[in-house]
Protein backbone atom coordinates (compact mmCIF):
# COMPACT_ATOMS: atom_id res chain seq x y z
CA UNK A 1 0.00 0.00 0.00
CA UNK A 2 1.42 3.35 -1.01
CA UNK A 3 1.01 6.10 1.57
CA UNK A 4 -0.45 9.28 0.14
CA UNK A 5 0.61 12.75 1.28
CA UNK A 6 -2.84 13.28 2.82
CA UNK A 7 -2.08 10.36 5.16
CA UNK A 8 0.98 12.14 6.55
CA UNK A 9 1.57 14.69 9.26
CA UNK A 10 2.17 17.61 6.90
CA UNK A 11 0.71 20.52 8.88
CA UNK A 12 2.67 19.81 12.06
CA UNK A 13 5.88 19.30 10.09
CA UNK A 14 5.46 22.62 8.27
CA UNK A 15 4.64 24.59 11.43
CA UNK A 16 7.56 23.08 13.35
CA UNK A 17 9.85 23.57 10.34
CA UNK A 18 8.94 27.26 10.10
CA UNK A 19 9.73 27.69 13.79
CA UNK A 20 13.01 25.81 13.40
CA UNK A 21 13.95 28.02 10.44
CA UNK A 22 13.24 31.16 12.49
CA UNK A 23 15.35 29.87 15.38
CA UNK A 24 18.15 28.91 12.97
CA UNK A 25 18.00 32.34 11.34
CA UNK A 26 18.26 34.15 14.68
CA UNK A 27 21.18 31.88 15.64
CA UNK A 28 22.98 32.61 12.37
CA UNK A 29 22.48 36.36 12.82
CA UNK A 30 23.93 36.06 16.32
CA UNK A 31 26.82 34.00 14.94
CA UNK A 32 27.54 36.71 12.39
CA UNK A 33 27.58 39.37 15.10
CA UNK A 34 29.92 37.37 17.32
CA UNK A 35 32.33 36.37 14.56
CA UNK A 36 32.48 39.57 12.55
CA UNK A 37 32.12 42.03 15.39
CA UNK A 38 29.34 44.25 16.46
CA UNK A 39 27.62 44.58 19.79
CA UNK A 40 28.81 41.42 21.53
CA UNK A 41 28.20 42.63 25.07
CA UNK A 42 25.16 40.40 25.40
CA UNK A 43 26.24 37.58 23.08
CA UNK A 44 28.32 34.59 24.02
CA UNK A 45 29.72 32.23 21.38
CA UNK A 46 28.52 29.07 23.17
CA UNK A 47 24.98 30.45 23.42
CA UNK A 48 24.90 31.36 19.74
CA UNK A 49 26.25 27.96 18.69
CA UNK A 50 23.66 26.23 20.90
CA UNK A 51 20.85 28.33 19.44
CA UNK A 52 21.96 27.51 15.91
CA UNK A 53 22.18 23.82 16.80
CA UNK A 54 18.62 23.85 18.22
CA UNK A 55 17.32 25.29 14.94
CA UNK A 56 19.11 22.63 12.89
CA UNK A 57 17.81 19.82 15.12
CA UNK A 58 14.25 21.13 14.96
CA UNK A 59 14.41 21.18 11.15
CA UNK A 60 15.74 17.61 11.12
CA UNK A 61 13.09 16.32 13.54
CA UNK A 62 10.26 18.10 11.72
CA UNK A 63 11.37 16.41 8.50
CA UNK A 64 11.58 13.04 10.24
CA UNK A 65 8.13 13.58 11.74
CA UNK A 66 6.78 13.86 8.20
CA UNK A 67 8.71 10.85 6.87
CA UNK A 68 8.52 8.36 9.76
CA UNK A 69 4.86 7.84 10.66
CA UNK A 70 5.50 5.31 13.41
CA UNK A 71 7.59 7.65 15.57
CA UNK A 72 5.72 10.94 15.14
CA UNK A 73 4.95 11.16 18.87
CA UNK A 74 8.63 10.83 19.79
CA UNK A 75 9.60 13.53 17.30
CA UNK A 76 6.79 15.73 18.60
CA UNK A 77 8.12 15.44 22.15
CA UNK A 78 11.67 16.14 20.98
CA UNK A 79 10.50 19.23 19.10
CA UNK A 80 8.65 20.49 22.19
CA UNK A 81 11.77 20.00 24.33
CA UNK A 82 13.95 21.73 21.73
CA UNK A 83 11.52 24.64 21.58
CA UNK A 84 12.11 25.21 25.29
CA UNK A 85 15.86 24.72 24.82
CA UNK A 86 15.85 27.39 22.12
CA UNK A 87 15.41 30.04 24.80
CA UNK A 88 19.10 29.49 25.53
CA UNK A 89 21.00 31.21 22.76
CA UNK A 90 18.26 32.62 20.56
CA UNK A 91 15.60 33.74 23.05
CA UNK A 92 13.23 31.24 21.55
CA UNK A 93 13.85 32.58 18.06
CA UNK A 94 12.65 35.98 19.26
CA UNK A 95 9.59 34.22 20.78
CA UNK A 96 8.04 33.66 17.36
CA UNK A 97 10.18 30.60 16.64
CA UNK A 98 9.31 29.18 20.05
CA UNK A 99 5.58 29.54 19.42
CA UNK A 100 5.77 27.85 16.01
CA UNK A 101 7.93 24.95 17.19
CA UNK A 102 5.88 24.43 20.34
CA UNK A 103 2.61 24.33 18.39
CA UNK A 104 4.16 22.09 15.70
CA UNK A 105 5.44 19.70 18.37
CA UNK A 106 2.02 19.52 20.03
CA UNK A 107 0.34 18.95 16.67
CA UNK A 108 2.88 16.23 15.86
CA UNK A 109 2.35 14.53 19.20
CA UNK A 110 -1.44 14.58 18.89
CA UNK A 111 -1.59 13.48 15.26
CA UNK A 112 -3.00 10.03 14.54
CA UNK A 113 -3.22 8.46 11.12
CA UNK A 114 -6.68 8.26 9.62
CA UNK A 115 -8.23 4.86 9.16
CA UNK A 116 -7.72 3.49 5.71
CA UNK A 117 -11.15 3.56 4.03
CA UNK A 118 -10.19 0.78 1.64
CA UNK A 119 -9.45 -1.62 4.48
CA UNK A 120 -12.32 -3.89 5.27
CA UNK A 121 -13.34 -3.98 8.92
CA UNK A 122 -13.06 -7.29 10.68
CA UNK A 123 -16.41 -8.89 11.21
CA UNK A 124 -17.10 -11.42 13.83
CA UNK A 125 -19.61 -14.03 13.04
CA UNK A 126 -22.55 -14.03 15.37
CA UNK A 127 -24.08 -17.50 15.37
CA UNK A 128 -27.76 -17.46 16.16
Amino acid sequence: MKIQIRDRNLDASIVAGIGGAIILYVGLIGMRLVVFGGDTATLDLSEVIAGTLWGILILIFSTLMFIDLKRNRIYGILIILLSFASWYGTSGGLFLGFVFTFLGGIMGYAWKPKNNPSAKPKTTENPQ
